[in-house]
This record gives structure tokens, sequence and C-alpha cells, in this order.
């Protein structure tokens, strides 16, 4: 039961029993009115602001509040018209709850013109389900891991089943707003364990669910547990769920794949959408004008510090400072500067120059070099790849029109160009010579004459382990790095996104617990747009081809085309992608960039 009332010109609906609350808070003086106590800032956005606040008199499992801030006037005339977002929260969660659909208790709400306020009961002993699973079913799982997935893929199935069959569709349904509650603080077991319906202002109520919909719900929780999902843990979903509620359609198979196929459109959407955030006013992102120029930069970093960086940047070019100066050319300007930052140690300055009329105009109809880069550096990262953190955009404009453009990046620290690191960790001779020294243990440097051939490999100073791993270890350690790197082309092609210049020297190289992190540097040639046909695929690999040193044998080479092909799922274009790499590559010489510059190579 609840209550309707009027405090402070405020109008509360207050569930029976909770009644203080119109006393303890004021929803147009909230976040000044919670000083002096203890609560948790869960999330803060430029539209709300999520508080959880722990056991109380209130109530003793604690209290979760939602406080809308102040919309504009187009806020303040559509909920003229429709319920607000604390009023759809509240009925919804009433609504759920009246047919034993598990939710956070709904405890009261506030409406005042744009200010709204909704607090509900904590669900303790819950963590956010899209964590959990990320956190204990990701990559190789034991035998009770699967199993212990397969249970909860169960429950979440049914449970699904159960709020479609009951009239409710959550049009942001993943696995993020749902909460997994277990028994007791000490329990993490899913055998036992209870899963909560959150974030309720996108659920509507209908008379009836239908195929389309039910449809568009299972391709949202497949897209939001992509990385822990197999084919066969699909068909287990499919099969829990009943796909007898799915239409005329009795193939299970085929049923999973329109799924997918709609699973891609949204996943497509949501990624469109997180690229473009870098240009607008977010929780992660502002913008602003200074000294003449458009910045767009990254929060919880100082900007006066970014500005300084491009005072810095110039001086450095005009004093021809080579201490700071990186690369310099008719297009772009590279410079390096140390920054003051607890998370940072030094930032790099790219500069973009319109040098030629040309230039200008594909400036004034594509957009600015630097705006592409600052697009596709963030948008890689939405999409999961590394690439140096981008900071901030400054434009310089003059009549409207963008003369030259500035981007802000955090310096790729502990990595190496993948040539380089190809050279340094898998030199064909350095392992003969291991072999030798393995096989003649007593032989000494003047006899045998290893330790001084080993110095002379491209002048290489090899880590001093490494001339102590076995061979095994070494080609095992080579066989994983061109697995992962196969694997990562294919994602970054699955998503259709081509990088036009896909050389080794693009790419960075660090090792991170036996597993290797690819960082993509010249982001200004990539693009999302277009689908990755196979001549962008033949010539992306082409790229790699010629700029990898050819300590990287044939056989080398087929095993990564080979992992690439399969992780893209084109395995019949084998022969056509091979032939036509072949082709290209055999008409030009290698080259890369080793320790002491460029080194062209016959094949």
């Amino acid at each position: 039961m609840s209550t309707k009332t009027i405090k402070n010109g405020t109008e509360w609906t207050v569930r029976e029993g909770y009644e203080e609350i119109l006393d303890r808070f004021d929803p147009e003086d909230f976040l000044s009115g919670l000083n002096g106590k203890h609560y948790t800032l869960v999330k803060e956005n430029r539209v709300r602001s999520v508080i959880s606040m722990p056991g109380s008199d209130i109530n003793e499992n604690g209290i979760y509040i939602k406080y809308f801030k102040k919309g504009g006037y187009r806020d303040y005339i559509k909920y003229l018209f429709v319920p607000t977002k604390a009023r759809v929260e509240w009925e919804v969660g009433n609504a759920l709850l009246s047919k034993d659909i598990n939710t956070a208790l709904p405890l009261a709400i506030s409406e005042r013109k744009r200010c709204l306020l909704l607090v509900t009961e904590t669900v303790t002993n819950s963590e956010d389900l899209m964590e959990f699973c990320q956190a204990n079913y990701e990559g190789d799982l034991s035998v009770e891991k699967e199993s212990e997935k397969r249970i909860l893929l169960d429950k979440l199935a049914l449970f699904i089943r159960e709020i479609h069959e009951k009239g409710f569709c959550h049009y942001d349904l993943h696995a993020g707003n749902i909460l997994i509650k277990f028994k007791d603080n000490q329990s993490t077991s899913v055998r036992d364990c209870a899963l909560y319906l959150m974030d309720l202002h996108s659920v509507k109520i209908l008379n009836r669910m239908s195929y389309r919909k039910r449809l568009f719900n299972l391709a949202q929780i497949f897209n939001s547990l992509s990385s822990i999902l197999t084919s066969s843990d699909k068909l287990g979903f499919i099969r829990s769920y009943g796909s007898n509620s799915l239409g005329n359609i009795t193939d299970e198979n085929e049923l999973v794949r329109q799924i997918d196929e709609q699973f891609s459109r949204i996943r497509n959407i949501h990624y469109r959408s997180r690229r473009k955030r870098c240009l607008k006013e977010s929780s992660v992102f502002s913008r602003k004008r200074f000294a003449g120029m458009k910045m767009f930069f990254r929060k919880s970093y100082d900007t006066d510090n970014y500005q300084e960086l491009i005072e810095k940047h110039n001086n450095a070019l005009v004093n021809n400072d080579s201490a700071v100066i990186m690369k310099r050319d008719s297009k772009t300007a590279l410079t390096r500067h140390t920054f003051e930052d607890k998370t940072l140690r030094n930032v790099v300055v790219k500069q973009y120059r319109v040098g030629c009329f040309g230039r200008l105009l594909k400036s004034i109809f594509c957009g600015s070099a630097g705006r592409k880069a600052w697009i596709a550096g963030n948008g890689l990262r939405v999409y999961g790849f590394k690439t140096p953190l981008p900071l901030a955009l400054f434009e310089k404009k003059l009549a409207g029109i963008t003369t030259d453009s500035y981007v802000i990046m955090e310096e790729v620290k502990d990595s190496l160009e993948m040539d380089r690191y190809i050279l340094k960790n898998f030199n064909n001779r350095l392992e003969t010579n291991q072999c030798k020294e393995e096989n003649h243990p007593t032989a000494s440097p003047s006899q045998g004459g290893e330790k001084e051939e080993v110095k002379n490999v491209d002048r290489i100073s090899p880590d001093t382990d490494q001339l102590h791993h076995s061979l095994h270890e070494r080609i095992k350690k080579k066989r994983e790095f061109i697995n992962s790197f196969a694997k990562t082309l294919g994602k970054m092609h699955n998503h259709n996104i081509f990088h036009y210049d896909l050389k080794t020297c693009n790419i960075m190289v660090r090792e991170k617990d036996k597993s290797f992190d690819f960082t993509f540097l010249d982001f200004d040639k990539v693009s999302f747009k277009s689908e990755i046909t196979v001549r962008k695929r033949v010539k992306n690999l082409t790229q790699i081809n010629l700029s990898t040193p050819r300590l990287f044998t044939l056989a080398d080479r087929f095993k990564f085309l080979k992992k690439y092909l399969k992780q893209c799922n084109i395995m019949d274009e084998k022969k056509n992608i091979l032939r036509e790499v072949i082709n290209l590559s055999k008409t030009e010489k290698i080259l890369y960039v080793s320790f002491q510059g460029d080194v062209t190579e016959d094949w």
C-alpha cells in the first residue's frame, strides 16, 4: 500500500511504513542534504546521480536513491504528457513484484516540476550479472566451471521467459541491468541464487509479447554476454527459454542465426553511438573554446595542462628542439612532453597541418585530420582495441575553416614496435646458437664464438634470461604470438574496422601475463564505415606481410593466415586471398624498421 502527499510543494508517493523518508530528503536540494551522511556514489552523469546508503532506521537492508537532475524545457514539456522516469520505475516495480518477478522494492518517489527522486530498497548480497559472468566464465574453463555456467544460463533463460510470459518487455535488457543475488555474504553458488530485474524506466507492460520483441530481448542478452557465450551455450539457452515461444520456427540453429543477426545490428548501433560521444558533453568527455580554438577533451585531467602542452609543442617546433621533436614533415609534427598527473608519465602532441589547397578542401568537406584521429582513437577503444589514450583535440580555425588540429595522447610505454619486437624475441640465428650451446656446453666464447655472434644479430642485446629459454619455449611463444595477433586482426575486421596503413611499425607489442597486447598507432588512417571486402583484407594482409622481418618463415606466415581466416570464418576464401597476397608481395621487397633504422630484405 502507498499514500500520496504534498510536502513543501513536492508531491510524494510513499510506501506504507516509510513516511519518514519525506523528512530526510529534499528533492530541490538533494545533494547538499547528503552532507555528513554515509553514502556511496554509484553513478554520476549529467542526467542523474545514483547513490547507495547502507542499512539505517529507514530500511535495515539499506536504500538505493536515483536523483534525476533538472532537464531542459524539452523534458519539462515531455513530462506534461508522459509519466516521468521515476513514475515509470515506481509503477513497473510494483507490477513486477505483484507477479512474483524479482526487483528492488520501491519505497518512495517525489515529483516536482523537473526534479525527480526515486528511493528503493537495496538488493543485498548481489552483484551485476555481467560483471559476475565476465569475472568467472571468460576463457578456458574447467569442467566444474562449465557446469556452473550452464546452470546460470538456464536460470537466466527461464527468468527472461517468465518476464515475457507475464507481459513485460525491457527495451534495455542487458546483463548489466540484471542482478544476481546470493543467499549470504559467504555464498557465491549459482545453484541457489536469484535474479533481479533493474533499471525499469525502459520497461513496458504489454498485453502480449510478440515474436520480434522476444527476439530483440534475446539478442540484447547475447550481445551483453558475447565474451562468454559459445555456439553450444546459445543453443542451450534457446532450449531452456523454449523454442516453441519464438514463433513457428522449430529449427533451433535457425533461431540462433536470427538472434545473432539482430545482435550484430544492436552491437553496430551501440558502437556507432558510443564513438560519437567524444564530440559531445557526457560523463567522460567535454568541450569548450580556448584562445580561438575549439577543444574537445577527456574529463578527469587538468585542462590547463592541455593548453600548456600546445604552447610547448609550438615552441619546440620554432626552436627546432630535437630532444622533444619525434617527427616533422609537411603533414604532421609530433613532440613528446612530460605530463604532471598521477596516472600519466609522458604524452605526445600530434599536429596535423593543412599545408596545401587540396588538404584544405578535404578539411572543409570531410573534417580535419585531427578530428578523424580523435574519433578513431576513441572509437577503437570502444570496440576493445588498444590505442594510446586520446586526451584532447584542439582545432584552430580561420573564418570557420580548420587550418591546424592537434591531438594530445598518452605515450605508449613498456612496448616495442612489432617489427623490432620480432627481431628481439624471435631471432632464428639466436635459436640456432642456443642449440649449439646446449649440444656443446663446455665450448668457450673463443672456441665457438656464440656470444659474439649473438651480439651481432641486428646488434640487439636480448634479455639475459632469453638465452636460457629452451628452444621449445621459444617456438611456443612464437606460436602464441602469431595466434594472438591473427585473432586481434580478425576481430578488427569482423567489426568492419579498416586501417589504411597497417604496417608492423604502426603496431606496438607488450607482453602481459604470458599474453600479448597490441596497440595501434596512426589511427587517423582508421575507417569504421564500410564492409571489409576481400580486397581490403588482402591489402592489410599484404601490408603486414611486407613489413614483417624474414625471421618469420613462410610456415609462420601460413599459420598466421590460417588462424586469421578461421577467426573471420572465411576459410572458403583461403585460396583466393593467399594467391592475391603472394602476387602482390612477390613484386615488392620486405621493408621494416630495425633498431638501427630501415632495413630492406629480398624474399
